[in-house]
């Protein structure tokens, strides 16, 4: 019998890989690849974000804001973890000037933002005008960077548990409302 090695995730882009692909433009410069942090949906168990987004900016060593893309109304981004090996493109990062950047800033709109946490269960949040994403190790522009960057969030993954949840759903007893009837009777 012969062994026949299956690799499930060979097209799947990873981080801290090596020359993948996804890691060149067409011209053969390197692409920028981000890991952003966020430390309040590591405490809380975010899983995935839905952002109503209006502004994205940086903000280098010095703590100075450099505006990068205001958006149109509604524009929701779906930020998965890295656990999905999922990320998203953007070529309005690189546009910023050389230095070194340390902070990403999403300002969000009153509504329209969701968390999905690592039970699956899915809240709306729209106590923040804004999120700040740390990014791991900085940035450094000096100029001769590709037009592309990678965005890769750090969340927390799925528990095993919460692919289940759906399934133990159909198991459990609905719960019945019992009522307390009072006689109200005058004799």
């Amino acid at each position: 019998m012969k062994n026949i090695k299956f690799y499930p995730t060979i097209w799947q882009t990873i981080p801290y890989t090596f020359e993948l692909i996804d890691k060149w433009d067409n011209e053969g410069k390197q692409v920028c690849d981000m890991i952003l942090k966020n430390k309040y949906a590591s405490e809380k168990g975010v899983s995935e974000m839905l952002l109503n987004t209006i502004r994205f900016t940086a903000f280098d060593t010095k703590g100075r804001e450099h505006f990068i893309v205001e958006f149109p109304e509604q524009f929701v981004l779906n930020l998965k973890g890295l656990h999905t090996g999922l990320f998203v493109k953007s070529k309005s990062v690189l546009k910023l000037s050389e230095g070194e950047y340390t902070t990403f800033r999403f300002y969000l709109n009153k509504t329209g933002n969701f968390f999905s946490f690592k039970d699956r269960n899915k809240e709306e949040v729209n106590r923040f005008d804004y999120l700040d994403f740390d990014i791991e190790n900085g940035l450094k522009i000096d100029g001769d960077e590709a037009p592309e960057a990678i965005l890769r969030f750090d969340f927390v993954p799925y528990t095993l548990s919460s692919y289940f949840k759906s399934i133990t759903q159909i198991f459990k007893k609905p719960k019945l409302l019992k009522v307390k009837w009072i006689n109200n009777f005058e004799s």
